[in-house]
């Protein structure tokens, strides 16, 4: 049915599962592992996981990460610092379609497993913090979002 990063997110957003999104949106980079983020759902910095929205929520899956308005994969992960790796990204942007794609490069600062802060080298800034899935409303709170946070390579 809905086979593609687009349908996976409405999916995601409608509160479906997301089993049926199937393997084109769950990546096959091996580079995820490279990131020492904890897999799931992260919420805006400055929004409760109670209160996440389609506009806050980000999902950082095995192979990349989804927002409401783009899906992106992780091309290339380099590790700058300690806690700082420079990221390319191949993103579409959801609402422009599949003429909407572009790679770019981003630094992420990690401080620990569980927050980040990206910044794209066009100047856009985003930090957000994990949420338990448990802690978000309804429809993520119930996704079944397994399949696209397993160890790299699993289907």
């Amino acid at each position: 049915m809905l086979n593609d990063a687009r349908g996976c997110l409405v999916l995601l957003a409608a509160g479906l599962t997301a089993s049926a999104c199937g393997s084109d949106v769950s990546g096959g980079s091996s580079t995820a592992a490279q990131l020492p983020l904890t897999r799931g759902f992260y919420v805006a910095s400055d929004t409760a996981c109670e209160a996440a929205s389609n506009a806050t929520l980000l999902l950082v899956r095995r192979g990349g990460f989804n927002g409401a308005r783009d899906s992106c994969e992780f091309v290339a992960i380099e590790q700058t610092g300690p806690q700082q790796y420079r990221v390319t990204e191949r993103c579409v942007d959801l609402q422009a379609g599949p003429d909407g794609s572009s790679q770019q490069a981003a630094i992420w600062d990690i401080p620990d497993e569980v927050t980040f802060t990206s910044r794209s080298d066009s100047g856009g800034e985003r930090s957000f913090h994990h949420c338990e899935q448990a802690s978000l409303p309804d429809p993520w709170r119930d996704n079944d979002i397994s399949d696209l946070l397993g160890p790299p390579g699993a289907q």
